[in-house]
C-alpha cells in the first residue's frame, strides 16, 4: 500500500497488533468486500488514519503503535462531522502559545485577524482569476466583475478594527464567492442526468439544511464540500501540534467550549483551494449516482468508495497547505514582545552603563545584549534567525539547481570529480598489488609512519 492515508470503513471494523504488526479490519462482509491489511513497523507509509465505521473496537496497543509511529487517528462520523482527533506528540514551544494567547487581549489581536480575512479573500481572488477560469466556470465578465468586488473588499479591510467589521467583511465577500460559482454543472454523464434530482445536476448555494446545520447538504457538492473541510480540519490539527500553536486561542471564531476556534480561522484561508480540488477531482473521475445516498429527508451523504477517493487524493495537498499557513501564522507570533510579570533580575554591564554608551542589538529579537561580543540574546534567537532571515538550506538548494540548470552539478564535475578519481585511482592500485589483508594493513602503517616522519620535519 503506498498512499498515505487509509479509510476505515464498515460495521465491525478491528484494529489491533499482532506480532508487531498493525492488523485493520474493515468492510462489508455481506457485499464480499471485506479486507485485511499488515503493516509492519519498518514498512508503514501510512500517516493518517480516517475512521469512518459506525462499528467496531480499536485496541490500546492499536493506539500506542500509531502514536510511535506518528499516525493520526480521525474519527468522522456519516454526516462528515470530525467526531475526535488523536494525534501524536509533538514538540512544545511554551514561548509561541504565551504569545499566542497574549496577542488575543492586546492590540496584536488587530492586525493578526486582518492578516488572516486578507489571506481568506485574496485566495479567493486568486481562485475567481486562475482556476475558474480553468474550470470554466462563469463567464469573463462575471469572473472580472466579482473580482474588482473582492477587490474593494480588500481595500476596505484596511480600515476595519473590530470584530463585527471584519465578519460582516467576510460575509460579504463569501456572497460574492458563491453567487459566482452557484450554478455551475457538475460533471455528470449524459446518462445520469435522467436518473438524479434536478439539483444535483449543478453546484447550489451553501445553505443550512432541514435541521439548521450546514452538515445536513441536500445536494452531491455540498457534501463532498462537507467531508473536504473536515480533512481540511484534521490537517490544521496536525499541523498546528507540528508547529506547537495551541489550537483554541482563535480571533475571528471567538471562544467556544465545544470548538477549537483556531484551527477554523487557520483553514479559513484554505476553503477556496479545498473547494477548487474538490472541483478538479470530480471532473476528473466523472460522477455517477452510485457516489451518493439520498436519505428519507432528503440529506445527502457519501459513499464508502468515494470517501477513500477523496481522502487518498485532497490529504497530501492540505497538509502542505496547511502546514504553510500554521508557519507563517508562527512568524508573526514570534514577532511579538510578550511582557512577562515574574523575570529574572540579573545584573549587567549593559543594565549599569552610563544612559549615553550605544547599546549592541540582538540580530533576531532586536533587543539590547547582555554583554558585549555577542549577535545574539540566546540558541533560541540564533535558530529562527537562521531559518526565517538567512534560510541557509533554502539559499543552498536554489544555488544548487542554478548550477545543475547551468551543467555545474557539484556532484557530477568539478572538484567533486577529482576527488572521486583519485580514489577511483587509489583502489585500481591496491587491488594490482593483491595483497592480503593483513600485508594492506601493514603497508597503511608503513605509509602513516612515513607521513609522520614527514611532519616531524
Amino acid at each position: 500500500m503506498t498512499e498515505s492515508v487509509l479509510v476505515i470503513e464498515g460495521y465491525d471494523a478491528q484494529v489491533y497488533v499482532e506480532r508487531g504488526h498493525l492488523v485493520i479490519r474493515d468492510g462489508f462482509p455481506a457485499e464480499k468486500k471485506a479486507r485485511e491489511i499488515r503493516f509492519p513497523r519498518g514498512r508503514c507509509e501510512v500517516k493518517r488514519i480516517i475512521v469512518r465505521a459506525p462499528g467496531g473496537t480499536i485496541s490500546m496497543p492499536a493506539f500506542d503503535w500509531c502514536s510511535r509511529m506518528g499516525i493520526a487517528l480521525a474519527f468522522v462520523a456519516s454526516d462528515s462531522s470530525l467526531t475526535n482527533c488523536l494525534l501524536p506528540d509533538q514538540p512544545h514551544d511554551a514561548p509561541l502559545r504565551r504569545a499566542q494567547a497574549f496577542c488575543g487581549v492586546s492590540d496584536e489581536a488587530v492586525p493578526l485577524a486582518r492578516t488572516l480575512l486578507d489571506a481568506k479573500i485574496r485566495s479567493e481572488v486568486h481562485a475567481i482569476m486562475h482556476d475558474f477560469t480553468k474550470l470554466g466556470i462563469g463567464n469573463e465578465k462575471a469572473r472580472k466583475a466579482a473580482a474588482s468586488e473582492l477587490q474593494t473588499c480588500l481595500k476596505g479591510l484596511n480600515g476595519d478594527s473590530t470584530l463585527t467589521q471584519f465578519l460582516v467583511r467576510e460575509g460579504y465577500a463569501a456572497k460574492v464567492y458563491w453567487e459566482l460559482l452557484s450554478g455551475t454543472p457538475l460533471p455528470w454523464p449524459d446518462w445520469c442526468l435522467k436518473r438524479i434530482p434536478g439539483h444535483w445536476a449543478f453546484i447550489n448555494p451553501r445553505f443550512s439544511g432541514g435541521r439548521s446545520r450546514v452538515r445536513d447538504a441536500r445536494d452531491p457538492f455540498n457534501a463532498v464540500l462537507n467531508y473536504a473541510y473536515t480533512l481540511l480540519e484534521v490537517e490544521t490539527r496536525i499541523a498546528c501540534a507540528a508547529i506547537g500553536l495551541d489550537p483554541d486561542f482563535g480571533l475571528l471564531h471567538v471562544d467556544d467550549r465545544l470548538r477549537e476556534s483556531f484551527v477554523f480561522d487557520l483553514l479559513e484561508p484554505l476553503r477556496a483551494s479545498a473547494d477548487v480540488w474538490a472541483l478538479e477531482l470530480l471532473r476528473k473521475e466523472k460522477l455517477h449516482p452510485g457516489m451518493f445516498h439520498e436519505l428519507r429527508d432528503g440529506i445527502v451523504r457519501l459513499d464508502p468508495d468515494l470517501t477513500k477517493l477523496l481522502a487518498v487524493a485532497l490529504m497530501p495537498r492540505f497538509a502542505k497547505a496547511a502546514l504553510q499557513a500554521a508557519n507563517d501564522y508562527a512568524k508573526r507570533l514570534r514577532r511579538i514582545k510578550v511582557p512577562y510579570r515574574l523575570v529574572r533580575v540579573e545584573r549587567s554591564p549593559i543594565a549599569s552603563a552610563p544612559s549615553n554608551v550605544q547599546r549592541t542589538l540582538c540580530e533576531y529579537c532586536k533587543q539590547p545584549l547582555p554583554r558585549k561580543g555577542l549577535t545574539f540574546c540566546g540558541r533560541d534567537c540564533y535558530l529562527r534567525h537562521s531559518v526565517e532571515v538567512r534560510r541557509p538550506i533554502v539559499k543552498a538548494h536554489e544555488r544548487l539547481a542554478e548550477m545543475r540548470e547551468a551543467g555545474l552539478s557539484p556532484g557530477h564535475g568539478g572538484e567533486a570529480a577529482k576527488k572521486r578519481g583519485a580514489k577511483i585511482a587509489e583502489s585500481n592500485r591496491r587491488r594490482a598489488l593483491g595483497l592480503t589483508p593483513g600485508e594492506m594493513r601493514a603497508r597503511r602503517a608503513e605509509q602513516m609512519r612515513g607521513y609522520r616522519k614527514s611532519k616531524a620535519r
